[in-house]
């Protein structure tokens, strides 16, 4: 088992995926709108059940938590096998302190879709904290589906100011979230296109450094391309269309192996540990003689 998660750590895979709801006032949860609406989202179970059950339950402590609300959800048509059967995925929606600024500050400085999220950000003073249990055998799309359909309830029950994705270190405007959800841009908040501008490698030419970051907490690689002279919007629309291809395809892709998403379009893929923190597996884009500023040849640290 220790072995299994050293290995996970290395990929940079998330046990326990983790989604916070920043508020400007303290949160109150209308608990039978929440339960319906997770349920409305959830859809229909195939399993079994009486006229009593459903497919949801859930656990409320008999005393109140020392920060406010403490819900715990099972989701029955969640369902995950282990050897010694099954048990439906969980997630938890409890109270927390909100952390100092500083705790936001690289999500901050890639925070290019919403210029306000630093204001915003200072204006919370309350928060609670979505997370998962006993979910990590979902399929990636089913765990982010998950997460998503509860995380949506939430927010349409009470809702929050600032959404924080801990796993890709994004922040979210809710009302920005529920749209792009409802376009079927089901990873919005779960993938972050980040960039960097590199300096200090001696060349005079632009240089910069291109990545995906939440995938790899999901099971699946990132994406990474570090370049030279190259249009940041286009290779920012590349990153994204290979993400998403990567999340509703799986890691199918070899090394060596070409994409495009044009006719002249052909950039070689290589699994490599990603340049930029945090530690993960990511899938490296190489998009040619004279603009590819990286290497390839394997994981590297």
């Amino acid at each position: 088992m220790n072995e299994i998660i050293e290995q996970e750590k290395d990929f940079g895979f998330a046990r326990v995926y983790a989604i916070e709801l920043l508020f400007k006032e303290k949160p109150v949860v209308d608990r039978e709108l929440l339960y319906s609406k997770i349920e409305q989202y959830m859809g229909k179970t195939d399993r079994p059940q009486n006229e009593k059950s459903g497919p949801l339950a859930v656990w409320e402590p008999y005393e109140q938590h020392e920060k406010g609300e403490m819900l715990h959800f099972f989701h029955l048509n969640y369902m995950v096998k282990y050897a010694e059967g099954e048990l439906p995925a969980q997630t938890t929606l409890t109270g927390i302190n909100v952390g100092p600024i500083s705790d936001y500050e690289a999500a901050l400085q890639q925070s290019w879709h919403w210029n306000e999220a630093g204001q915003t950000l200072q204006e919370c003073s309350h928060a609670l904290l979505l997370v998962d249990m006993m979910a990590s055998g979902l399929e990636p799309k089913k765990r982010l589906e998950l997460h998503t359909n509860v995380l949506r309830a939430i927010v349409e029950t009470v809702p929050c100011a600032a959404i924080y994705f801990r796993e890709s270190n994004k922040l979210v405007e809710p009302s920005v979230f529920l749209a792009a959800i409802d376009e079927g841009e089901m990873l919005y908040g779960a993938l972050n296109i980040r960039f960097y501008n590199v300096e200090g490698t001696g060349s005079e030419r632009r240089e910069g450094l291109m990545d995906s970051i939440g995938l790899a907490a999901l099971g699946i690689p990132d994406v990474q391309c570090h370049f030279y002279d190259m249009d940041t919007n286009e290779v920012a629309d590349c990153l994204t269309n290979f993400a998403y291809y990567l999340f509703n395809q799986g890691d199918i892709i070899t090394d060596g192996e070409t994409i495009g998403f044009t006719e002249e379009m052909r950039w070689r893929c290589e699994h490599q540990y990603a340049l930029a923190v945090p530690h993960r597996i990511v899938i490296d884009l190489d998009p040619g003689e004279g603009n590819y500023a990286g290497h390839q040849g394997g994981p590297k640290e």
